[in-house]
């Protein structure tokens, strides 16, 4: 897992700001409920919410950015607890929220059915939660298994973990179908813009936190330059806007009730 305090995640959680609003606006949280926003980040789903003058409540695993998300609610006059703590074990007693959020967080859990099944135990009864996920394919996922690939080589791993597959249905309801709730699943799609593909390139290479973290490993395996010209060459390949840069990824919200 890499430390999502490294580098600049507030650049990418930017990009990432239409998905919270819309998830929030589906969510409807009101005045009189809890709103707990799992793996925050720099706050995009809590600040959203408790311009609904909810209760809210972020946690994230990083410091740097729950230090980030309080500067921002503050900016804005807003209540919201922000606190350091880790999805897979909510220090936040059974049935203490009304509505749990994660924008593309839980999906990096290190233990995903303990990280569901915890979300679940804080909700109270007809409670209700939604998760967003990357739906595979496209160019970004296309430029991430890239990357993946470059590190496992240099890390001698055979190959990356396997993992809960968020975005599969079947998967999902029957993860949900075991903690007694229901899903209905919405799509979107998220456009990703920038100068150039050289531009987009060089500006997660810089700021992104897997980037920035594994950058030493890849630089000491010699692998870096041929890892940054293959991605390159995905992204020109799958350009939507020649006159600049513009991919766009596919994702999916999981709403969940109790």
């Amino acid at each position: 897992m890499p430390d999502w305090g490294l580098g600049k995640y507030e650049l990418t959680a930017l990009e990432l700001e239409p998905v919270a609003e819309r998830v929030v606006a589906m969510a409807a949280p009101r005045r009189t409920e809890k709103v707990l926003d799992i793996a925050c980040g720099t706050g995009n789903a809590a600040i959203f919410a408790a311009r609904f003058r909810a209760g809210v409540t972020g946690l994230d695993q990083a410091p740097r950015l729950i230090e980030v998300a309080r500067s921002r609610a503050e900016a804005e006059g807003l209540q919201i607890d922000f606190v350091v703590g880790d999805a897979g074990r909510l220090a936040f007693p059974d049935g203490s929220f009304d509505v749990a959020l994660s924008i593309f967080g839980m999906i990096f859990a290190s233990d995903p059915g303990e990280a569901f099944a915890e979300m679940i135990r804080v909700l109270r009864p007809g409670g209700r939660a939604f998760l967003t996920v990357w739906m595979p394919g496209g160019t970004i996922d296309a430029m991430v298994e890239i990357f993946i690939r470059y590190v496992n080589v240099a890390t001698n791993q055979p190959g990356p973990p396997s993992r809960l597959q968020w975005h599969d249905q079947a998967v999902i309801e029957e993860l949900a179908a075991r903690q007694g709730a229901t899903v209905t699943f919405h799509d979107g799609e998220l456009p990703f813009v920038a100068d150039s593909p050289e531009d987009y390139l060089r500006r997660n290479q810089e700021n992104h936190p897997m980037s920035v973290g594994f950058r030493p490993l890849l630089e000491k395996a010699g692998t870096l330059e041929a890892l940054e010209e293959e991605a390159l060459a995905v992204l020109r390949a799958g350009n939507e806007d020649p006159e600049a840069f513009q991919v766009t990824s596919q994702y999916r919200v999981i709403e969940i009730r109790l």
